[in-house]
């Protein structure tokens, strides 16, 4: 099979390894800000009266200043790579923290109003994961699709980043303008996925989840320490994080900025696997998030107007739910989850909005990745994974 993905290889210490992420990608750094600042999403928030050059100056300064004292306080090391990702890519720390907390700020839905008896956000990501003791391998499978703008997708990079000193290696896929890593597996067989999830409040002032990611990767070997990394440190947005180890150990963290709670179960009881797409199942989490009952208004952007908020996330959970209930054998392999859940189109086999690989107008699947826990092997799609074959990194940089 041709390659079509290349794994970009970061090595040394944190300011030269940001240095040559910001050098090698300076263009679309520079223009992802530009776009971001540009889009009808970010604009949408734009009170009336104030001109776009000075709401995107406002918008950067606020939002940096969310994410930057935390950064620094509690992740230098990811603090110094960010500083040489702002020499490399010749572009301010401002711009960069701005994009930073783009991730966490993407989680706080404001424009929506409460209309009752809506049962089923059009906002993305979905993913799944396969206990040993239900896996072909014996050990934890997972799953996930990426699903954002269009536009957002021409900047997803894929790193193989070997830290110097003790820090752990990792590959996995991230954003060009970004320090943080978004779905990996590092060198002692932790994996971590993650998805947004909208609480009401996504709090004034932490750490956006891909730079937590990063870091529990580089320091972490088992899903216990990961949860213990989580709640230790303050977090700005909301998420829902799959992680396993190769112990077998597979859960999802529940983020919000004041909560986090760990499912190891399905909102039936069911263990042998779990599914997280953008809403929360425990209890204490979901008396945070936005209702069940809300719908885009029309201050929100176009695609998202008139819209139930839960709507996709429901329903995408439950395409995965139906066929690991119905369909699966009974011992599950990765390309039974690639082959049939990955890459579903639904019951009636018509891609949309609302299936597991999403297909909607401009929000839509960008990506796919599967990871073998214990093999440690890390699959990765750039594009939908029913039109792409999906390709082993962790096989390609031992070759390269």
């Amino acid at each position: 099979m041709e390659k079509s993905i290349t794994v970009f290889q970061l090595k040394g210490s944190e300011y030269e390894m940001g240095v040559k992420q910001g050098t090698h990608f300076r263009y679309e750094i520079n223009e992802l800000y530009r776009k971001l600042t540009s889009s009808e999403e970010f604009l949408a928030s734009k009170p009336f009266l104030i001109p776009k050059f000075l709401y995107k100056g406002l918008a950067t300064i606020v939002s940096s200043g969310m994410i930057k004292e935390s950064i620094q306080e509690y992740f230098p090391s990811q603090w110094r790579f960010l500083e040489g990702l702002s020499e490399g890519a010749d572009i301010s720390l401002r711009k960069l923290l701005f994009m930073q907390a783009i991730d966490a700020l993407g989680t706080q839905i404001t424009n929506y109003k409460i209309e009752k008896n809506i049962s089923t956000s059009f906002n993305h990501c979905s993913a799944v994961g396969v206990s040993g003791s239900k896996s072909t391998t014996g050990g934890v499978l997972m799953i996930k699709n990426w699903d954002g703008p269009e536009y957002l997708a021409e900047y997803t990079i894929f790193r193989n980043i070997i830290p110097s000193g003790e820090r752990f290696s990792t590959i996995g896929s991230g954003v060009a303008g970004l320090v943080g890593i978004n779905n990996g597996l590092n060198e002692k067989g932790l994996s971590i996925v993650y998805n947004y999830a909208y609480p009401k409040d996504i709090g004034d002032e932490g750490v956006p989840a891909m730079i937590i990611i990063r870091e529990a990767l580089e320091t972490c070997g088992t899903v216990k320490e990961t949860i213990d990394l989580f709640k230790k440190y303050p977090r700005i947005g909301g998420s829902n994080v799959m992680m396993a180890d190769k112990k077998g150990d597979l859960a999802v963290l529940e983020v919000g900025p004041s909560n986090v709670e760990v499912r190891r179960e399905d909102d039936e009881g069911q263990k042998g696997w779990l599914i997280c797409t953008n809403h929360y199942l425990t209890s204490a989490m979901k008396k945070l998030e936005v209702s069940r009952d809300a719908i885009y208004s029309e201050g929100a952007a176009e695609v998202f107007r008139g819209k139930p908020v839960h709507k996709t996330s429901l329903l995408r959970y439950e395409n995965a739910r139906e066929i690991l209930k119905n369909d699966s054998p009974e011992q599950i392999s990765l390309d039974f989850l690639n082959n049939k859940i990955q890459c579903s189109h639904g019951r009636e086999n018509k891609p949309s909005e609302f299936t597991f690989c999403n297909h909607g107008i401009k929000i839509s699947t960008g990506f796919g990745v599967m990871v073998d826990v214990d093999n440690e092997q890390f699959y990765a799609a750039l594009g939908k994974p029913c039109q792409k074959e999906m390709e082993n990194l962790s096989e390609q940089i031992k070759s390269d």
